[in-house]
């Protein structure tokens, strides 16, 4: 008898994520009322639909990838704060407002600029009175902004409490990779069954047993570094290769 060699768990660096799942509406009705908006609405670039959140991660070394799926039995370390990581950008802030505003940062190609807060990358912010936090770059936007206001979401604090715009001359690492920081929780993750379940204004996919799924929301919704240690990541990852990126 041939024996089968168990499969090792692989580290890989990401960021926390809570991702869409579209479900069919509770009742033929509301799917037929859906189905006539749609129509009515094609063409403008977005549709409606039911949907509830279920958690993954976003890979750093793969940013062209959806984002991937965990699976109970994944070993997960979660950050608050970093102290080793590869650095995407650092420098202080300093903007050209001659094309945008709100400013680009002089030096550094406006796309290159975009992109690291659309990919909310983990982020060190010194502010000019000395005062240092991490968290999630954010193009913050709503009614009023008139376009994205550069931003750091604090992690740990939700909403606008933990909303820093960027001011001149503060400083900012940008982190393309977290190794290393102090830790908010790690364990193993164990989720419920699949039945979609209300939790506030949100629905939840799955129901997370190992901590309150309340707080794995919360930590998903602040976009935090991971490090996750899984078994199966080649079959888990050429199922998100095989389809395009919808981020």
């Amino acid at each position: 008898m041939s024996k089968v060699t168990p499969l090792r768990r692989v580290k890989k660096s990401g960021i926390l994520t809570a991702m869409w799942v579209e479900l069919p509406y509770a009742t033929p009705e509301d799917q037929a009322k859906a189905d006539k908006l749609n129509k009515e609405i094609n063409g403008c670039g977005f549709r409606t639909m039911r949907a509830a959140y279920d958690w993954g991660v976003k890979l750093f070394n793969k940013p062209k990838l959806d984002k991937i799926k965990f699976e109970s039995g994944d070993l997960v370390k979660v950050f608050k704060t970093v102290t080793e990581g590869d650095v995407q950008w650092e420098g202080t802030v300093d903007y050209d407002r001659s094309q945008y505003h709100h400013g680009l940062q002089k030096g550094l190609q406006p796309r290159e600029w975009t992109g690291m807060f659309h990919a909310a990358l983990p982020a060190r912010l010194e502010r000019k009175d000395g005062r240092v936090l991490f968290g999630a770059l954010n193009a913050f936007c709503e009614t009023g902004t008139e376009g994205f206001i550069w931003s750091v979401h604090e992690y740990g604090r939700p909403g606008y409490d933990g909303l820093n715009c960027l001011d001149e001359g503060d400083k900012l690492t940008v982190y393309k990779n977290v190794r290393n920081g102090e830790i908010e929780w790690q364990g193993v993750l164990d989720f419920g069954p699949e039945k979609a379940e209300k939790l506030g204004w949100s629905e939840i996919l799955r129901q997370t047993l190992h901590v309150p799924t309340k707080d794995w929301l919360q930590m998903s919704w602040d976009r935090r570094p991971v490090i996750v240690e899984a078994r199966n990541w080649t079959q888990r990852m050429s199922k998100q290769e095989a389809k395009p990126c919808q981020n």
